[in-house]
């Protein structure tokens, strides 16, 4: 590298952030945060190696994440970025609000909702083998259940399934039970328009409904992960972290401990594993074929706003304004939105430094995945990024006395028990940094190709850092 950064390579950093932003169709705010952080790290490493410049983009990213530590917004975390030249790690803090284990390259965390796309990803398969279409119906499926919704409703969330009484609690045979008798709420859902209902319920009945369900799941992991960085069920419990408010808990969903692999939890991993998920799934043809993953990113209606029945628009948990989810839990920024509350959304929805092809999958414990730029033919050939987090952060009490408090400089709100509320509006603050640094290590590592891409080619591909 040039021991000074001469007007020629500022000219050349100006115009790969230029091509990037044109990609990118963002303001001008965000695209000139990430062009000051590629300018700085590149005028630090004036004669560095290539393996200095891209250490220096994974300090910075450990030095974003390191506050968030430390002001108590998580308790430990692990976070990734990759692309076609380079995978990064950085993880640290600790196991819960004890502080009694830290969090370590093998731990395991909660993948929680993320589940949906591996069942959407077998169902998608069954259909591509002849087994059934996205118009058969649970009944067709399986006799046992008194259900006519179609695996396409319970797929893109536009089913209102509701059972009698709240399951979580219950044995698997009574759990089972109350699910074979749910019917949809056709006269509930009339209220609506574009009517969308994230549940958990219609995929554990889809679960229940397929043959051999824990075979196919168990086929689709061995092709994801040959690595054994993700796991079903109990295994290897001494390594699995989050989730926990009692300790005795693997899972804070209860409906995760008592029918194997059920709603939105059961899958456990670490940042690796959960990289590998979306890279498999989504960026390749292993699993499933691209014909099925272009229904997969159907959108339910053209309208992606979803309604009350009064017509104002819905909001969420957070009180933000409700976007269509697309089929398989998968999310897209939809083209067209121009809400300023856009960016303050739920976890699952695209950041405004994302392209409009940008992909993502989350589960709620705080396992949240974005990939973007994922054509060959793109100039800045791909990144992913991903994240996991503990689900249920727990603060100070003492410093929260009534029983909902907000958190200085932050948009989160905790109970008396200093357990966060809305945890989705947590992976907010993540979402920006690991979407940035995921751009940011495009710009770079395009730089690089442009100085010397024998020298790129023969780099060091994997580096990681740990917060203490």
């Amino acid at each position: 590298m040039n021991k000074y950064i001469l007007n020629s390579e500022k000219a050349k950093i100006n115009t790969l952030t230029e091509e990037l932003s044109k990609s990118l169709k963002v303001n001008e705010n965000n695209i000139t945060k990430i062009k000051n952080k590629f300018y700085n790290i590149i005028r630090t490493n004036k004669d560095s190696s290539i393996e200095d410049i891209i250490a220096s983009f994974i300090d910075s990213l450990a030095k974003e994440l390191e506050p968030l530590l430390k002001e108590n917004i998580t308790p430990g975390l692990q976070a990734g970025i990759k692309n076609k030249y380079f995978s990064t790690k950085v993880l640290g803090g600790y196991y819960n609000n004890h502080l009694n284990k830290p969090i370590e390259e093998d731990t395991m965390f909660s993948f929680d909702s993320i589940a949906k796309l591996l069942t959407s990803s077998i169902i998608l398969k069954g259909i591509e083998n002849n087994d059934f279409n996205l118009s058969t119906t649970i009944h067709e499926l399986d006799e046992s259940f008194n259900l006519n919704t179609s695996i396409e409703s319970i797929l893109k969330y536009t089913a209102l399934i509701r059972t009698e009484k709240r399951i979580d609690n219950l044995s698997r045979q009574e759990t089972i039970s109350i699910l074979k008798k749910v019917h949809e709420n056709l006269e509930e859902k009339e209220k609506y328009k574009n009517f969308y209902e994230y549940n958990d319920i219609g995929y554990i009945i889809l679960r229940l409904s397929i043959n051999n369900f824990l075979e196919k799941l168990n086929n689709i992991l061995e092709l994801i992960d040959k690595n054994n960085l993700t796991y079903k069920n109990y295994q290897y419990k001494d390594k699995i972290t989050g989730g926990k408010i009692n300790e005795e808990f693997i899972t804070p969903d209860t409906k995760g401990r008592d029918i194997i692999f059920p709603g939105h939890t059961g899958l456990y991993g670490n940042i690796d594993g959960l990289i590998n998920l979306f890279y498999k799934i989504i960026y390749t043809e292993d699993i499933i074929s691209n014909n099925s993953k272009t229904k997969t990113f159907q959108q339910p209606y053209t309208d992606p706003i979803v309604y009350n029945s009064d017509g104002s628009q819905k909001l969420g948990k957070n009180n933000s304004p409700q976007y269509m989810a697309k089929i398989a839990g998968i999310y897209r920024k939809p083209n067209g939105i121009t809400n300023p509350n856009y960016d303050k959304l739920a976890s699952c929805d695209m950041s405004n430094n994302t392209t409009d092809k940008a992909i993502a999958s989350t589960g709620t414990c705080g396992s949240w995945v974005v990939g973007d730029n994922l054509e060959y033919n793109n100039k800045f050939s791909i990144y992913i990024g991903g994240l996991l987090t503990n689900p249920y952060t727990l603060v100070n009490k003492g410093t929260y006395k009534n029983k909902i408090n907000n958190i200085p400089n932050s948009n989160i709100q905790v109970n008396s028990k200093g357990v966060i509320l809305g945890y989705q509006t947590k992976l907010n603050k993540y979402k920006e940094i690991i979407t940035e640094y995921g751009l940011l290590l495009e710009l770079l590592t395009e730089y690089i190709k442009e100085q010397d891409k024998q020298a790129l080619n023969n780099a060091k591909k994997t580096l990681i850092r740990h917060i203490k």
